[in-house]
């Protein structure tokens, strides 16, 4: 049985492979939030990878392990489009406190570590922050590391937040 260290390692040893052969790699680090009109505990499940399918269009994660996706620590899976398919790791996915933490390794192009926290700000009212650090790699660092500029992830939280309020508009 293969388990999610292994992969995780074989992630690193790919990337760590790719970086060196294609040239000097690129991190940014950026923190983004929005509020959203739902409690906390109703906004958590949309930053899950099954709940992501909701609001995400094309987002088709498929498992690696456990044989279902679950959302919990240790749970391996892939996404994304056929030679871009990146491999996903929860990290932490902690219910009490609302928070998730992914490790993302996309061999060709990046790595990258997602947190994101929701903070009640009351009944029917919450806070997401996302943050990201990504690690650029390959043939193209400079592009995919323009498209976390401050402005571009700005407009990334600002896309989030219509996203998931239209699904909770259309859930009433």
């Amino acid at each position: 049985m293969v388990t999610p260290s292994a992969i995780l390692a074989s992630s690193l040893v790919a990337l760590a492979t790719t970086a060196l052969v294609r040239g000097p790699a690129q991190q940014v680090s950026r923190s983004g939030s929005f509020d959203l009109p739902c409690a906390a505990d109703t906004a958590f499940p949309f930053f899950s990878p099954e709940g992501e399918r909701e609001w995400v269009k094309g987002w088709n994660p498929t498992p690696v392990f456990p044989d279902s996706i679950e959302f919990r620590r240790d749970t391996v899976f892939r996404e994304g489009p056929p030679g871009d398919e990146a491999v996903w790791t929860i990290v932490d996915g902690n219910w009490k406190t609302h928070r998730a933490e992914y490790v993302r390794v996309a061999p060709r192009s990046h790595a990258a570590r997602i947190v994101v926290q929701i903070e009640p700000l009351g009944a029917e009212h919450c806070k997401v922050v996302v943050a990201y650090t990504i690690t650029a790699f390959g043939e193209h660092p400079a592009t995919l590391i323009k498209s976390f500029s401050e402005e571009a992830y700005a407009a990334k939280m600002r896309a989030w937040q219509d996203q998931i309020s239209a699904c909770l508009k259309t859930r009433t």
